[in-house]
């Protein structure tokens, strides 16, 4: 009985070779998807690095100024603010007023701005061009921060 079962069986067709097209569904949703998410991550990289920009240019020319002056950093700094500030608000700034723009507080940027009027419109010391120019470097460094923050509706300091 079993014999007569077995002739009556078919031979075991091999299917075809696999086709790459048309993919299935599936697969085509998941290819748009990582691409979407792709394209998204390079649009976001693209849009940091440049509204980074006028950061990256600062602290390089930050860093190349041999002997700088209060007002050399000061310009850089202000071009950075432009950037990212609008004018009304960065045009009327100086002296103290702008480092407290910059965030200095009493606690941390005390010397700063107790010799504010020296280092602003006398021929300043050395040391207090260099803690000037520390202080700039941190404040560029984070400038786009702040003014984000800002536009958010908190404080921009």
């Amino acid at each position: 009985m079993q014999q007569a079962s077995l002739e009556q069986l078919n031979d075991i067709v091999e299917p075809g070779a696999a086709s790459i097209c048309p993919p299935a569904w599936p697969v085509i949703a998941i290819s748009i998807i990582l691409l979407a998410l792709v394209l998204g991550l390079l649009w976001w990289l693209h849009a940091r690095y440049r509204i980074r920009r006028p950061q990256r240019l600062a602290l390089a020319k930050l860093r190349q100024l041999q002997q700088p002056s209060a007002s050399d950093v000061t310009l850089l700094c202000k071009r950075v603010a432009l950037a990212y500030y609008p004018r009304q608000q960065i045009a009327a700034l100086s002296g103290e007023d702008w480092l407290r723009f910059m965030g200095a507080n009493a606690q941390q940027h005390n010397d700063l701005l107790q010799q504010c009027d020296a280092l602003f419109y006398k021929p300043a010391q050395g040391e207090l061009i260099s803690r000037y120019q520390q202080f700039a470097e941190q404040w560029i460094r984070h400038a786009h921060r702040h003014a984000r923050q800002a536009r958010k509706g908190g404080r921009h300091v």
